[in-house]
């Protein structure tokens, strides 16, 4: 039984609003919510089912074996008392601080050191080896993010060089010489190599189209779609009230109508109304320091949308290059080949792709 205020995944898409006690506030969110709209109250409550539980143990614990200690000392007396009281006058003797110091040292001992991306970490075992077929002298090397490792899969690697995902969602990235910080938008900037990925995702994307058409509506519009020639519907398509990025307003409300009578002249307007999200999307990245796009990849089911593609690059006004590769697998091989190849040379392994 769920007794979280705010259902976490269904509540996506209000960023940042602020505690009830301040202007704009509302009651739904008591704490307000955090950078990716998620309640920031049901995240406490959810996270305290651990320390609850750990404080909740060790108390316990120390109850248990504490009692259990002291009745054998009183029962039995003599020497053995008087050695589980010496054991107990040494643990309180020793600082809380200096166990805890010492725990974890302890603890990051056994941990792996983190390393960068596309970092060689040895060769692999031999029994590993014989088990799959490999190479004795295969080399292992450390992989990235799933999210990551599609993007090089896509071939981008120059700065500039940019990769839209055209998925339930609509998710931007570019490749920028240097890191961008903007929470109040949801744009990131994570590492790549010596260089920064920047991104940022509007809630807007192909679950708007799901939700007035099906897969097999939207193939037999797209062959009626005209799109060298605007239909001048200013359409804002959004799932729900509530955007994040290009623009911040968690109350914003889809902008639909008016609604055609030709469905195919409606579906092109959703697709043009997205394609401007995109737009602006590269445009709000500009203006906060990352590169204009040189050159955009486009990934996710939508991008095979011929006519999405030809009203994108009509607004974007940079090519749209079909990528080689998009699997995840295959960015995660590439970052490994080009780690491997830089080694071979005879110089030092990159630390990313």
């Amino acid at each position: 039984m769920a007794v979280l205020p705010a259902d976490t995944p269904d509540e996506l898409g209000r960023p940042f609003d602020p505690p009830v006690w301040y202007h704009k506030g509302v009651l739904h969110y008591v704490l307000g919510t955090d950078d990716q709209g998620r309640d920031i109250f049901s995240t406490i409550l959810f996270g305290s089912r651990i320390s609850m539980l750990v404080g909740v143990g060790a108390m316990l614990m120390a109850m248990v074996i504490g009692v259990a200690l002291g009745l054998i000392s009183g029962y039995a007396g003599g020497a053995l008392d008087n050695f589980i009281m010496r054991i107990a006058d040494i643990t309180l003797s020793c600082p809380a601080l200096l166990v805890a110091m010492l725990i974890d040292g302890v603890v990051r001992s056994l941990l792996p050191d983190v390393v960068a991306p596309g970092t060689p970490l040895g060769v692999v075992a031999a029994a590993v080896a014989q088990r799959y077929g490999l190479r004795s002298d295969t080399w292992v090397v450390a992989g990235t993010t799933d999210s990551t490792a599609a993007f090089i899969a896509t071939g981008a690697r120059l700065p500039g060089e940019a990769v839209t995902s055209l998925g339930s969602t609509l998710v931007l990235k570019v490749i920028s010489d240097q890191p961008v910080s903007a929470p109040e938008y949801g744009v990131y900037s994570q590492p790549l190599g010596s260089r920064w990925l920047i991104g940022g995702g509007s809630n807007s994307g192909g679950a708007v189209l799901r939700h007035y058409f099906t897969d097999a509506a939207m193939a037999d519009l797209s062959a009626r779609l005209q799109p060298e020639r605007g239909t001048g519907l200013d359409y804002y398509p959004l799932p729900a009230p509530g955007e994040r990025f290009p623009v911040n307003d968690p109350r914003m409300q889809p902008r639909l109508s008016p609604r055609p009578d030709d469905d195919a002249v409606f579906f092109q307007g959703l697709l043009e109304g997205m394609a401007r999200i995109e737009r602006d999307g590269y445009r709000r990245l500009a203006a906060l320091g990352a590169p204009w796009p040189s050159r955009v990849y486009s990934v996710g089911g939508g991008a095979k949308n011929a006519a999405w593609n030809t009203i994108r690059a009509r607004l974007l006004g940079v090519p749209l290059t079909p990528p080689p590769h998009t699997a995840a697998a295959y960015g995660a091989a590439l970052l490994a080949a080009r780690t491997l190849s830089t080694m071979a040379a005879g110089a030092s392994a990159p630390a990313a792709c």
